[in-house]
Order: structure tokens, then C-alpha cells, then sequence
């Protein structure tokens, strides 16, 4: 039989100690020039997804209406979104989408699916996407939202993600232990790279639903497929960076820089 020489506590009383100097570095190497590039391009960045945008949807609505417009985004600088006509749904297919929320309420109501997190996530998406459905089938004409307005509204929120990721993403990579800085910039990519790529696909797939399907799921877009769902690749990502660090400090080599409470 095995003997063991020494018996760690439980791993829920243990944490890592920062090197608060090697954090330093590396906010100050890594993530400050990545803010700060993002600071002063953001009418890059903006205009080229616009650009790459109206390319996709010019091919599958052709002879639509594309407009590139600018708006100011405080003291940044200006930023580039599209501007395309609305297409408002007709009673036939608000009805439908009534019924086809309701069932879908009922079906992840029931059985073993009730209770489920993502049960509850997509009841609470349907609740919302009930409410929109009711407001256009009493007063379509009063709806306060153009896909200019939304178009506008999704890019300086998606500049703000992109602000406020990397300070997170600098944060939580930089100050967590003092080993694995390759895996830490990788993580540090990946979420910024990540970052930009969704919010320029989503920005695309969101304007061809309301264009093709009408304003009728803008609701959705703005408040169960909009900000808060980044989160979720971004807790993800740091997930893999803990998981692979953790194994890391698990080694012969790391398990004495764990600090225990």
C-alpha cells in the first residue's frame, strides 16, 4: 500500500496567492495596449463589421436599401452601424408565433425538463418574446424602434463589451496565481478575438432576422441574446484557464505554492 508523506487539506480551503508584480507586467504589457488600440479604433473596427455586413445582406436582399451611417459614441470618437427599411409583421404570423410560444412554454414546463436552468432561460426568453407579440398585435404603429435605432443601439453596446472585457478578462487573467502566463495570454486572445467575431456574426444574423422575419424579435435580440450573453464565453473561457491552471499547481511542483485558509 502506498504511503503518503503528506495530506493536503480539502481543496475548497485552498487559493492562489497573486504576484502582484507579475500581475502588473502584465496588465501594463498586454492589456493596456489592447484598451488602448480598442479606445482608438473603434471607427475601424465598427466600420469594417458595417462593410463586411452590408456585403452578406446585399447578397441575400438584393436591391435593398443599405445605408453606412455615423453617430457619435461620447468622447471616442464617432462610430459606423447600417441602416436598412423595417418590415413589420403581419396578424397572421404574430398569431402564429402566440401559439407557437405557448406550446413551447408548456412543453419546457413539463416532465423532467421543468425546473432546468436552461429550461428556465428559454421559458423567461419566451416570456419576454410573448410580451413583444401582444404590444404588436394591439399597437404595431406605436413600436418606438427602427433596425437603424437597433443597429445604433447593438454597436455602442458592443463597444462597451469590448471596453469592459478587456479590463475583466485583464483582471481575472493577470491576478490568478503566479504560473502560467502563456496559458493566461492565451486566454487573453482568445476572449478578445472571440469577443469581436461574435459581435460582428451576431450583428449580421440579428439584422437578417429582423429583415426577414420582421421587428417582431428585436425584443429577444435586446434582452436574452444581447450583453448578458456574452458572459457566457466569457466565464467559459476563464473556466478552461482555472481548470488547466488548477492541474498546474496539482503537479509535484505547484502543490506548494497553494495558500491555505
Amino acid at each position: 500500500m502506498e504511503e503518503k508523506n503528506r495530506i493536503y487539506f480539502a481543496r475548497t480551503y485552498r487559493r492562489l496567492k497573486a504576484n502582484i508584480w507579475k500581475g502588473f507586467l502584465y496588465v501594463l504589457f498586454l492589456v493596456l495596449p489592447c484598451f488602448l488600440w480598442i479606445l482608438f479604433n473603434i471607427h475601424m473596427l465598427t466600420f469594417t463589421i458595417s462593410k463586411i455586413a452590408t456585403r452578406i445582406l446585399g447578397r441575400e436582399f438584393p436591391g435593398v436599401s443599405m445605408t453606412i451611417r455615423e453617430s457619435s459614441y461620447s468622447i471616442l470618437g464617432t462610430m459606423a452601424y447600417i441602416d436598412m427599411p423595417d418590415i413589420y409583421p403581419n396578424l397572421p404570423f404574430i398569431l402564429l408565433n402566440i401559439l407557437t410560444v405557448v406550446i413551447l412554454i408548456l412543453f419546457l414546463g413539463s416532465g423532467r425538463r421543468k425546473g432546468k436552468p436552461i429550461a428556465i432561460f428559454f421559458m423567461l426568453s419566451l416570456l419576454i418574446h410573448m410580451i413583444t407579440c401582444v404590444y404588436f398585435l394591439f399597437a404595431q404603429t406605436e413600436f418606438p424602434y427602427s433596425i437603424g435605432q437597433f443597429s445604433d443601439l447593438y454597436m455602442k453596446q458592443q463597444i462597451g463589451i469590448w471596453i469592459t472585457f478587456t479590463i475583466l478578462a485583464g483582471i481575472v487573467t493577470g491576478f490568478l496565481g503566479g504560473r502560467g502566463y502563456l496559458y493566461k495570454v492565451l486566454a487573453f486572445a482568445t476572449i478578445m478575438i472571440y469577443s469581436i467575431l461574435f459581435g460582428g456574426i451576431r450583428y449580421i444574423l440579428f439584422l437578417y432576422i429582423l429583415h426577414r422575419f420582421s421587428l417582431l424579435y428585436m425584443g429577444l435580440m435586446f434582452f436574452s441574446f444581447g450583453p448578458l450573453f456574452d458572459f457566457l464565453y466569457l466565464v467559459a473561457i476563464y473556466a478552461l484557464l482555472t481548470d488547466k491552471l488548477t492541474r498546474m499547481y496539482d503537479s509535484q511542483k505547484g502543490r506548494a505554492e497553494w495558500k491555505w485558509s
